[in-house]
């Protein structure tokens, strides 16, 4: 076995000197994207964070105070890790990462409920992991005003005989009802990987096209030349980011619900727009490491100024004019809407539209420099 790894290897190296950039080409667009999405997928196999680490104080000690613990504590969400004794432990558990919630019961609970003083439950939240804060937070609420309405179920039945059929319109007079759209179940890999993923892979065909450029400089090509240099590598980049979303697809049940025609059109653009970038920084730099720092650099911050991980409603004014000049921002929160809505050719146009614009002002931008380059 060690003999063949050995080969296998050695194949491999003599193999990268005779041909560096097909094996580069290989690494950036197909192993690379791949084994990332990948371990990313299985990375967050449980979709939203469950049996988050959990610490309790019981201060009433009576059966309804541990009901409620061994409710929590039987929920997908909640691991009761331990019961402590006082409070300060709460927090100390949470500061040393032994649990991320904090349940505290206090005294005489169950007696002052039964006496209508409206006891309350303390909870306490790790606020510095906000992705199980996003999960735990709103599965407490639930478990909270279930065993709420339970007991209030209880109490109108056995203190003022109210009639079965009508204790739950009591109990909870106003009944709500929720409809999460497009991802009911919360899943955390369905909303961050689609783009996230694209933003690894863009900053590869950026650095691919700013070395493309540095390649054909002083060669003399011929405009269209150009143009094909970026559609072929354009396209290659396309397939890259397709790939990745199709191994989610098929391994990690990521679901894409949009139009399959527009989903492509938006990739192979954008994979275009992003490969012009570097093809200009290639262009317009003559070292060639600095010209791929360079376009790894501008398209690198995409991610958080284009407003994927950030709504950009949510930035100060600047940073929503400029986000409306990166390609990303137009690109991820598409994506990832084809991903998870039904949409059509139609509800993408738009961005579609400003991608096109995006290539066309980058062309010609590519046109004026090899322009002056020939008349040089």
């Amino acid at each position: 076995m060690k003999r063949r790894l050995f080969q296998f290897f050695m194949a491999f190296y003599l193999y990268k000197k005779r041909h560096p950039k097909r094996v580069m080409t290989f690494l950036v667009f197909i192993v690379v994207p791949l084994a990332t999405g990948l371990i990313l997928g299985y990375e967050m196999s449980s979709n939203v964070a469950t049996a988050i680490p959990t610490v309790v104080v019981d201060h009433d000690h009576s059966d309804f105070s541990r009901s409620v613990i061994e409710y929590v504590d039987q929920s997908n969400y909640f691991n009761v890790v331990e019961e402590a004794q006082n409070d300060e432990r709460v927090e100390a558990a949470l500061y040393d990462r032994a649990a991320y919630v904090g349940l505290i019961i206090p005294e005489n609970f169950y007696s002052d409920m039964r006496e209508g003083k409206a006891p309350k439950i303390l909870t306490v939240y790790d606020g510095s992991s906000l992705a199980v804060i996003s999960s735990s937070k709103s599965a407490m609420s639930e478990i909270l005003l279930t065993l709420k309405a339970g007991y209030m179920i209880k109490v109108y039945e056995g203190k003022m005989s109210i009639a079965p059929a009508s204790v739950r319109n009591h109990a909870v007079p106003i009944d709500a009802t929720y409809r999460l759209l497009f991802n009911p179940t919360r899943n955390f890999r369905n909303f961050i990987l689609p783009g996230m993923l694209a933003a690894l892979i863009q900053v590869g065909i950026a650095c691919m096209g700013a070395e493309r450029a540095s390649e054909t400089r002083g060669k003399g090509l011929a405009f269209s030349e150009h143009l094909m240099i970026i559609l072929k590598w354009g396209s290659l980049g396309a397939v890259s980011i397709a790939l990745t979303l199709t191994e989610q697809y098929l391994l990690f049940d990521m679901p894409y619900r949009g139009t399959i025609l527009g989903g492509t059109a938006m990739t192979v653009l954008f994979s275009c727009v992003v490969f012009s970038i570097g093809y200009l920084a290639g262009s317009i730099l003559s070292d060639r490491m600095f010209a791929s720092q360079v376009a790894a650099v501008i398209v690198l911050p995409s991610t958080i100024l284009g407003g994927y991980t950030w709504p950009v409603l949510a930035m100060p004014p600047f940073f929503q004019a400029f986000a409306r000049i990166i390609p990303f921002y137009y690109y991820g929160n598409t994506i990832r809407d084809l991903c998870l809505k039904e949409l059509a050719f139609r509800h993408i146009l738009p961005d579609l539209q400003i991608l096109v614009i995006f290539g066309v002002v980058l062309i010609a931008l590519l046109y004026l420099i090899k322009r002056k380059e020939v008349q040089a």
